[in-house]
């Protein structure tokens, strides 16, 4: 019998306001066909994907966003190396819901379950759609980014957290760039040797990186159009340009079209190398991670997301 695994994640801030109790809500939907755990650390993770391993589960499902899946397909993908992971469902419940949208996955956690009860119901084979992901040592992730990217998160995740937070840090980057404010933390600069395929940019001084296999970012941000153009690649953007450039061109940005300029890469590859001055800041999938100066970014193995 298909069977899924659903883990929810309990600090989940959409999962915190919710009125409803989730996991006995998705059971209900759910009925003989779920498997439902709550996960309330790192350790629990672990021991749900063995016993669901164990159990031979046939597709997991995330409930949170999009950090939860990060951390649950990081685990996933070791727990069962060298065997390929099952492919995981989204039960949608984040703010930004970037990886749900690359399958263009509609409608909230409870709408999403029905549906996918719907079709094993009806003795159907869920559609599984192919994303890669990106790899640093032994995480995985469907977006990276430094610099800006994670100056960016780092005012975002201060506070209260939701879309009104990410409007206005928007609005104080736009001012911050055009007039140019030297003590600004968003266009803090980063200092390295970029190289992207083996081959090292001819700029050190990064304003951001943004890398990624899915092509949004949210808030109707699609930058990294070429995201799934080629098995085993990611589509990268790095910009050495100065922050009143980068808000000139704003809207460029947010269309995926190309910044303009010489302190540019914009290309799909499937390796970068950042070898930095000093530590620095990173982010995968909206986690944040410290670097003490070297990183490579290269292709991790491909995940497959259900669609319903």
């Amino acid at each position: 019998m298909y069977k899924i695994g659903i883990i929810v994640n309990p600090h989940a801030r959409s999962i915190q306001k919710s009125r409803n109790d989730i996991a006995v809500r998705l059971a209900q939907i759910g009925k003989e066909f779920v498997d439902v755990r709550l996960s309330n650390s790192l350790e629990e993770l672990d021991a749900i994907l063995a016993d669901f391993k164990n159990k031979d589960i046939s597709c997991i499902a995330t409930c949170g966003g999009d950090g939860t899946i990060h951390h649950v397909v990081c685990h996933m993908i070791n727990m069962y190396a060298p065997s390929a992971p099952p492919p995981l469902l989204i039960l949608k419940g984040g703010t930004m819901d970037n990886i749900a949208r690359t399958i263009d996955l509609k409608g909230k956690s409870f709408d999403i379950l029905r549906r996918m009860i719907a079709v094993l119901e009806s003795g159907k084979i869920p559609t599984a759609h192919r994303r890669d992901t990106m790899k640093i040592g032994n995480r995985y992730c469907f977006l990276f980014g430094l610099g800006l990217t994670t100056n960016f998160l780092d005012a975002v995740y201060e506070g209260e957290k939701g879309t009104l937070k990410n409007l206005k840090v928007i609005g104080r980057a736009i001012f911050e760039g055009l007039t140019d404010k030297k003590s600004s933390s968003l266009f803090k600069r980063v200092y390295a040797h970029i190289t992207v395929d083996g081959k090292e940019l001819p700029f050190r001084e990064i304003l951001a990186i943004l890398a990624g296999t899915v092509e949004q970012i949210g808030m109707g941000f699609s930058p990294l159009p070429r995201a799934n153009e080629k098995d085993g690649t990611f589509h990268a953007i790095i910009t050495g340009e100065k922050p009143i450039e980068g808000v000139k061109q704003f809207f460029r940005i947010k269309k995926g079209l190309p910044m303009k300029g010489k302190y540019n890469f914009n290309d799909i590859i499937s390796r970068l190398t950042i070898v930095a001055d000093s530590p620095f800041r990173y982010t995968m999938d909206g986690e944040l991670y410290d670097c003490d100066r070297s990183l490579v970014v290269e292709m991790g193995i491909p995940i497959y997301l259900i669609k319903v």
